[in-house]
């Protein structure tokens, strides 16, 4: 009879002994898999952030190409004013005759002084350029860059200005 209380007990210790063990084990393999699923944690919102700071980034070039279309996007359309304002007439038929020359001078005005340019563009060519015996002074070269950079600009702008209104709805329909 001891020695069955004895094979009892032995057999209840060393059970106890392989349920410690198994449970060591286990929570061993439990605080591994933790640890695991923390790096793998950590790793995911170290991707989230990398994402998030790329999605930022992203949104910003966006934003700034979407500011730099609006930008040109408001240039071109007050270039457009500027042309549509510079055809319009202010005259009617049967107006004053003062109202019909005034409409006339400032219709004039763009090619008079794109015509007046390019002779005093010619005029200084001939002048400082052709001629062997003159000797150019600085600033008349500062003078005639000053001139040839209105001249270009009136240019570009006057003969420019009739390109882009080929392109242009009419004033009602936009």
């Amino acid at each position: 009879m001891l020695e069955s209380i004895a094979d009892l007990f032995s057999t209840v210790v060393s059970g106890g002994a392989t349920g410690l063990l198994g449970t060591a084990i286990s929570g061993l393999l439990g605080l591994f898999k933790a640890k695991q699923d923390l790096k793998r944690e950590i790793a995911l919102r170290r991707l989230d952030i990398e994402l998030a700071q790329a999605e930022g980034a992203s949104a910003e070039r966006v934003a700034a190409l979407d500011l730099e279309a609006r930008k040109a996007e408001a240039e071109f359309e007050a270039l457009t004013a500027s042309y549509r304002e510079a055809a319009r007439r202010w005259s009617k038929p049967g107006d004053h005759w003062a109202i019909i020359w005034v409409d006339v001078l400032r219709g004039a005005t763009r090619p008079g002084l794109t015509w007046l340019h390019a002779a005093l563009v010619a005029g200084i060519f001939f002048a400082l350029f052709l001629a062997e015996t003159v000797a150019v002074h600085p600033l008349q070269k500062l003078i005639v860059h000053a001139v040839l950079f209105v001249y270009v600009s009136a240019s570009v702008w006057w003969f420019g200005g009739r390109q882009v209104e080929k392109f242009l709805p009419p004033a009602g329909v936009r």
